[in-house]
């Protein structure tokens, strides 16, 4: 065979190769979209809450939410078919995050405002999901006296074998924009509000307020001066009480009453007349034998003193040794 045959002849065997390839792939490709559409996307989805997240205390009176979605809508918007729409998503979040708690003591209202909340069908099958809101802090007169926004956007390229339109795609969408919203409101509050930020109970996140102990009333606890906490303790401890032989248990003593003397100090007292008495007593039952300094008897009205001091001896004989009876 020349070579110019055998050329030809290879030629016709690829070409028919080629064909049987190019209709093996016709021939499986529909079976492949097949087993692509046999892949369901979810039906059900979990609620969007936000209340696992920190919470956004304000020091106003009031929270107010405006929805400027129903005055303004955007063209072409298909966010309602979102199993949870972006509009009922941040008004879940609004409820779960931001709170007033100001109280009665604070004269300043908040308002937040969801200026749009859209998802947007656009050419090529693209998903384009944005938010905007803002917060405003209000004076009594409704004017502004702070302010703060943020602002998420969120992009989906579905696969062209699904429905660009679907629950789960615009589910998604929402979600994606739910979290981006999130993160960037509270970088933002507290960057252009950070003065308004007050904890759950409403005082200054910064502690610039001391709270003071309140007695059971309600009302502040007096401090308590040195000078009559220490006379107070003194009067109420059992200690000092049993130092000066007072009573531990509260008696109430009338103004200008005469001190007694205590028990024990009277049985003392007591004891010492008894004693002292007893050498006058013995002195009037002395023997009847004459006395060498006063025949006739002492007088009565004499001090025992002044006997006592004379050096006069009496006669041999009339003395004894102490020890001795008389």
């Amino acid at each position: 065979m020349s070579d110019k045959v055998h050329k030809r002849f290879c030629a016709m065997m690829l070409f028919s190769r080629m064909r049987l390839s190019g209709l093996t792939a016709a021939l499986l490709f529909p079976a492949l979209l097949a087993g692509c559409a046999d892949q369901k996307q979810p039906t059900q989805f979990a609620p969007l809450r936000y209340d696992n997240l920190s919470q956004i205390n304000l020091n106003v009176n009031t929270l107010t939410l405006v929805d400027n979605t129903a005055t303004h809508p955007v063209a072409g918007d298909i966010g309602y078919k979102s199993p949870t729409p972006p509009v009922q998503a941040l008004r879940q979040m609004v409820q779960d995050r931001l709170a007033a708690k100001g109280g009665i003591t604070s004269a300043n209202s908040a308002q937040f405002v969801i200026d749009r909340a859209s998802i947007l069908h656009e050419p090529g099958g693209t998903l384009q999901g944005q938010i905007d809101v803002h917060l405003d802090i209000l004076n009594p007169d409704g004017s502004k006296t702070a302010h703060t926004e943020a602002h998420a956007t969120q992009s989906l390229h579905p696969d062209p074998t699904e429905e660009t339109e679907s629950q789960a795609n615009l589910y998604n969408v929402t979600k994606g924009m739910m979290d981006s919203i999130n993160t960037e409101l509270d970088t933002q509050v507290h960057r252009a509000l950070g003065k308004w930020l007050v904890d759950a109970g409403g005082m200054p996140v910064d502690g610039a307020i001391q709270a003071q102990p309140l007695t059971s009333d309600g009302s502040p606890a007096p401090a308590s001066t040195g000078a009559g906490a220490a006379a107070t303790q003194e009067a109420l401890s059992p200690v000092s009480a049993a130092k000066t032989g007072q009573a531990t248990s509260p008696v109430t003593v009338p103004e200008n009453a005469p001190v007694v003397a205590p028990s024990t100090d009277a049985a003392t007292q007591s004891t010492t007349s008894s004693t002292e008495a007893k050498p006058a007593a013995a002195s009037k039952t002395q023997d009847s034998e004459p006395n060498a300094i006063f025949p006739a008897g002492e007088d009565d009205d004499s001090s025992s003193s002044s006997s006592s001091t004379k050096a006069t001896s009496p006669k041999p004989g009339y003395l004894k040794l102490p020890s001795q009876p008389q």
